[in-house]
């Protein structure tokens, strides 16, 4: 019995516990109360980024800025300022703006300009030599001309002969794409052409003042000239580039030195001339050949005129045989006047004669017509 109720009693509190879990299930939950907003955060105020360490170094800029100098210098020694003056400007400019960039401490900017200026400098210079070598092409082939024109090539076979080596070196350098190897060849060429022709002339000047004894009216000159010609001679001979622009030199002041004693010589010449067809010239009129001889006379007058403008302008040659024509002209004058008064003698002569021998055979007659009276 008192099994039972326990039984009963355990049954009892079990349907009172699970009464009471299903009322707690149930039951809705009381909502929680909403939280109040959180205050925004304080914005603090940006700070300016600190500068970028530089990218580019000093030691970079100082080698970029004396590469951009050392470019500026070749073309300026190459004078590309004349053969390309629109594209050195503008290299110059680029090399400019970087130069103050770099006195400025601007790393980058200075990096782009003197970049800029070497790129430039380089174009300039790669475009520059070509048209330089080209120039200086012309000039040795225009001086081979010259040279050829007074005879230099057969007459001066050593200078124009060492001319045309170094000009067909140079033309192969040229042709390869070598431009500003081929400069120094073209420049030797030049030179030895130019030598060639320089000793051709004086040597044309110092056989004219032989020929005509010309040496005679300023030997000072004369001697100076041959010291010159003859020393030429020695610095050719020596083979150093150097030796025979000075053997150019050299040349130039013999040349000058023998047109002064030619000169002289002309001069002296012509008054030699002109005295002595002063000295026909006062014959003839002595003689009275402007009336004697009017025609011849006048022709001689207006050639000795002529002669004298001439020697003014300083034609020594032009009026040495000007005068000379004169003073034949003077003489043919005198000869036709004297002609002229010699028969006019001879026929005064006769016509005398002739009177006296009428007179003379008149006298012999009047006895006779007296005593026939």
């Amino acid at each position: 019995m008192d099994r039972l109720k326990k039984h009963i009693k355990a049954i009892v509190l079990l349907l009172a516990a699970a009464v009471l879990l299903a009322a707690c299930a149930s039951k809705p939950k009381t909502p929680e109360p909403e939280k109040a907003p959180e205050p925004a955060p304080v914005q603090k105020a940006e700070q300016p980024a600190a500068p970028a360490a530089p990218t580019v170094s000093q030691d970079d800029l100082d080698k970029l800025l004396a590469q951009a100098k050392e470019l500026k210098k070749k073309a300026f020694d190459l004078k590309l300022f004349e053969v390309m003056p629109d594209d050195y400007k503008a290299a110059d400019a680029l090399l400019s703006e970087g130069q103050k960039a770099y006195d400025a401490k601007n790393a980058e900017e200075a990096k782009k300009g003197l970049e800029g200026a070497i790129a430039a400098y380089k174009d300039l210079i790669a475009k520059g030599v070509v048209e330089i070598a080209n120039t200086k092409k012309k000039e040795a082939e225009d001086l081979k001309a010259t040279a050829a024109k007074v005879g230099a090539d057969s007459s001066q076979t050593e200078r124009f002969g060492a001319g045309d080596e170094a000009f067909q070196a140079a033309d192969e350098l040229l042709g390869a794409g070598k431009a500003e190897e081929s400069i120094p060849g073209f420049d030797n060429a030049k030179l030895c052409y130019q030598l060639a022709w320089k000793r051709e002339v004086a040597s044309d000047l110092r056989q004219s003042i032989e020929d005509k004894s010309y040496a005679q009216w300023d030997t000072g000159n004369y001697q100076v000239a041959e010291n010159k010609f003859q020393s030429e001679e020695s610095l050719w001979a020596s083979g150093a580039q150097a030796d025979r622009v000075a053997g150019a030199d050299a040349l130039d002041e013999a040349i000058l030195r023998y047109n002064l004693v030619v000169q002289k010589g002309k001069e002296f010449t012509v008054a030699s001339i002109k005295q002595k067809t002063d000295e026909e010239k006062q014959r003839s009129e002595e003689i009275k050949a402007e009336v004697a001889a009017k025609d011849a006379y006048e022709s001689a007058l207006k050639l000795y005129q002529d002669g004298a403008s001439q020697l003014a302008a300083k034609d020594y040659d032009t009026a040495a045989d000007t005068y000379g024509q004169s003073g034949d002209g003077f003489a043919d004058a005198y000869k036709i006047a004297a002609e002229k008064r010699a028969a006019a003698e001879a026929a005064m002569k006769a016509a005398s004669e002739a009177t006296a021998e009428s007179k003379r055979k008149a006298e012999e007659a009047d006895p006779l017509l007296k005593a026939s009276n």
